[in-house]
């Protein structure tokens, strides 16, 4: 979303850190910074109702800083 001029925030669990960073090496952005979830949060095909929100509550914030931070990190 970035290449359109779309400010985005990617938010990866840890457990796919390692992906993430070579997903975003390939892309010829090796630098690009997300928001990581840790455990106890298991990866997010087993949320449910009540995690997920617990889980948006708590990455809100770091979400809305992240998009109107000056330099986009």
């Amino acid at each position: 979303m970035e290449w359109s001029g779309i400010p985005a925030v990617a938010i990866v669990h840890e457990a796919l850190a390692g992906a993430a960073k070579a997903m975003a090496f390939a892309s010829g952005m090796p630098d690009y910074d997300w928001i990581t979830v840790p455990y106890p949060y298991h990866p997010t095909g087993a949320w449910d109702d009540a995690t997920t929100e617990r889980l948006a509550r708590e990455l809100a914030p770091v979400v809305l800083e992240r998009l109107t931070a000056a330099d986009g990190r």
